[in-house]
């Protein structure tokens, strides 16, 4: 499978403050928490569906780390086709866990654009912040961030 994105290329000079971008969806299996909780976060109600059950939450749930994964691949994924043309990540604040991922649950993602602005030191490029968003099946908010990232500018423009 290829990783590579297709499409027609989105710059900074695209981004509009405010807009909202749906991303993809995610269905959470129950042997991706499981599998992924193996290796990264082997607590019981992450591993053992049956102790799960009895847990405070009452079921096999993912971990955060998890979840910023699924972040990662769906953000990215923008319903309209488009590729930005990222250079960089530069960091992530404001991460939360506002309720626990289920197996089965189906996770859709929304990117806000908080901020942009150009970059002082490189005029081909900038910085864009984002506010994503993570929302299941039940339009219940499940994990928020705040992304920004450095952006190439349309070197046409």
């Amino acid at each position: 499978m290829s990783l590579e994105l297709q499409g027609k290329p989105f710059y900074f000079d695209d981004l509009v403050v405010g807009a909202e971008h749906a991303a993809a969806s995610y269905t959470v299996t129950a042997q991706a928490i499981i599998e992924f909780a193996q290796t990264w976060d082997p607590q019981p109600w992450h591993i053992d569906e049956v102790f799960a059950s009895t847990s405070i939450f009452g079921g096999l749930t993912a971990c955060s780390a998890h979840i910023f994964s699924i972040f990662c691949i769906t953000s990215q994924r923008w319903q309209s086709g488009v590729v930005q043309q990222v250079i960089a990540g530069l960091g992530f604040d404001e991460m939360r866990m506002h309720k626990p991922v289920y197996a089965g649950d189906t996770l859709r993602s929304l990117s806000i654009v908080e901020t942009a602005r150009l970059s002082k030191s490189k005029p081909d490029r900038g910085i864009a912040t984002y506010n994503t968003q993570l929302i299941n099946q039940h339009d219940e908010l499940v994990f928020s961030i705040k992304a920004s990232t450095l952006m190439a500018r349309d070197p046409a423009r």
